[in-house]
């Protein structure tokens, strides 16, 4: 297993981290592509991306998502959110990675996922979906998706290196995890939250009632993981599940 080197100073909040966000001091900087768009080595093979865009209330918020080297080239996890990040994103892995990009996957239909379908469909890299994910883009009118799982609540789906995994209805009903056992990391998308935004955020999708005991399902099947990338916030460990949970705990 490759040792995995993360950023305390531009991953982590530097006030009131809580013992369990702790990471190993850093070796790797954050690389600004533009106002909008950071990456960041993680590991060997390995990139966190991350967008930043206000939202229509005025607030600001950061989205994840990961690059990942593979023998056939560069997988994303996750677009970029947007367009123009995404499209920036594909010409930095042209430049500096010099790598082909052969495919992405969306954990769920939410733009912060899927906003640069567009400019991967105009490289022609295919957009990766279960067919959970597939039916709700079509409404929303999200295309070009490509099809790959059709996955029953508690079942995972083999992707190469990557382990798609739906642990039931939570921020979405679609929202699926992918889990890299050679990092011991899960990407958790915005089904897992972190504290560096309070609360559950966009609930307009969610199924707030079946939510933890989809994460319940999600801590029993990764028990081995160590590094947890939320779709917002800072990265920390496996201990994020059990913060989400604690959303949902009655005073």
């Amino acid at each position: 297993m490759r040792k995995l080197f993360l950023s305390v100073a531009a991953l982590l909040l530097a006030a009131s981290i809580p013992a369990w966000a702790a990471q190993p001091a850093v070796s790797y900087p954050v690389q600004q592509l533009s106002p909008q768009l950071q990456v960041q080595q993680l590991a060997t093979g390995l990139w966190l991306h991350r967008t930043e865009q206000t939202l229509s209330n005025g607030a600001v918020f950061t989205s994840n998502g990961l690059l990942l080297d593979t023998p056939e080239g560069i997988w994303l996890l996750d677009t970029a959110w947007g367009f123009y990040p995404t499209r920036d994103l594909l010409h930095w892995i042209d430049v500096v990675l010099k790598r082909p990009v052969v495919k992405a996957i969306a954990t769920h239909a939410h733009e912060d996922r899927t906003g640069g379908v567009v400019a991967l469909a105009e490289r022609g890299i295919p957009l990766q979906v279960t067919a959970q994910t597939a039916a709700l883009a079509a409404k929303a009118g999200i295309s070009p998706l490509q099809t790959v799982t059709d996955l029953a609540v508690g079942a995972s789906y083999q992707d190469g290196p990557v382990q798609w995994f739906y642990p039931g209805p939570g921020h979405t009903s679609d929202n699926i995890v992918l889990y890299l056992s050679q990092y011991q990391l899960l990407h958790g998308g915005c089904f897992v939250k972190a504290p560096r935004y309070p609360g559950l955020g966009n609930i307009a999708d969610a199924d707030v009632k079946a939510w933890p005991d989809s994460l319940k399902r999600l801590k029993a099947a990764y028990p081995q993981l160590k590094i947890l990338v939320p779709g917002h916030g800072d990265i920390a460990d496996g201990a994020l599940v059990g913060y989400s949970l604690s959303l949902f705990s009655t005073p």
